[in-house]
C-alpha cells in the first residue's frame, strides 16, 4: 500500500499520513481510485473508449474477489482491504466520473450530481470508518466542486458560489479538513501547518 499512497499528489499524501493506522491502506486506496479515474476522463479523446474502461472498473468492484482481473495492483490492493470500502462508494465513484463524459464544456447540473457521489464516496467512507457521527456531506461535496476547478479549470461552467463548509476540529478528521483546505489556494506550508495544529 506505501507504493500506491506514493502515486497520490502530496496534499493526498499528507492526509494519508494523518490517517489512522487501521483505515491508511483504504483511504489511499480510495484517493488513488479517484485519482485514476480522473485521469481516464483526462484523457479521454473518445468517450465511448472512456465509458468501457469505467465500465470495466465497475465490472471488476462487483465481481467476486477471487475472480476479479489479475495484474492490476489497485484490484489487488482492494482486495487486501476486504470489507473495508463498500460497495457503494466504490459504485458511486465510477458514477460520479461517468456523468462527466461526452462533453467539451461540463453542464453545472452534472458537476453538481459528480460532487454528490464523488465527496460522500471518499469522506464520508472516512467518517464511516472513525465513528466521528458527524456530517461531512457539505464539506464533502464542497471539496470534489473545489477539486474539480483546480483539475479540469476549462471543463467548468459558472457555479453558483457557496459559503464554505467549517473544516471539521479534531485530529481524527484532520484527513478531511487537509483534503478540504488542499483545494482552496492554501499554500504548501499553510497546509502543513494546519496538518500539525489543526488551524
Amino acid at each position: 500500500m506505501n507504493d500506491i499512497a506514493s502515486e497520490l499528489p502530496p496534499p493526498a499524501n499528507l492526509a494519508v499520513a494523518y490517517t489512522p493506522v487501521a483505515f491508511r491502506p483504504a483511504f489511499a486506496l480510495l484517493l488513488q481510485l479517484d485519482v485514476r479515474f480522473a485521469d481516464i476522463v483526462r484523457k479521454a479523446r473518445e468517450p465511448m473508449i472512456a465509458q468501457i474502461k469505467l465500465a470495466w472498473w465497475r465490472d471488476a468492484f462487483a465481481a467476486e474477489p477471487t475472480v476479479r482481473p489479475k495484474g492490476e495492483p489497485l484490484l489487488q490492493a482492494l482486495g487486501a482491504c476486504g470489507d473495508g470500502i463498500s460497495p457503494s462508494a466504490l459504485e458511486d465513484l465510477v458514477s460520479a466520473w461517468e456523468l462527466l463524459l461526452g462533453d467539451d464544456e461540463w453542464a453545472a447540473e452534472n458537476v453538481e450530481k459528480h460532487a454528490a457521489l464523488r465527496g460522500p464516496a471518499i469522506f464520508g467512507s472516512y467518517a464511516a470508518w472513525i465513528g466521528e457521527g458527524c456530517d461531512v456531506s457539505a464539506l464533502s461535496q464542497q471539496w470534489a466542486l473545489d477539486a474539480l476547478r483546480l483539475e479540469f479549470p476549462s471543463k467548468l461552467v459558472a457555479l453558483r458560489n457557496q459559503p464554505l463548509p467549517v473544516l471539521p476540529k479534531g485530529r481524527k478528521l484532520r484527513p478531511l479538513s487537509i483534503l478540504a483546505m488542499s483545494v482552496r489556494n492554501v499554500s504548501g506550508p499553510r497546509l502543513i501547518g494546519h496538518a500539525f495544529t489543526g488551524w
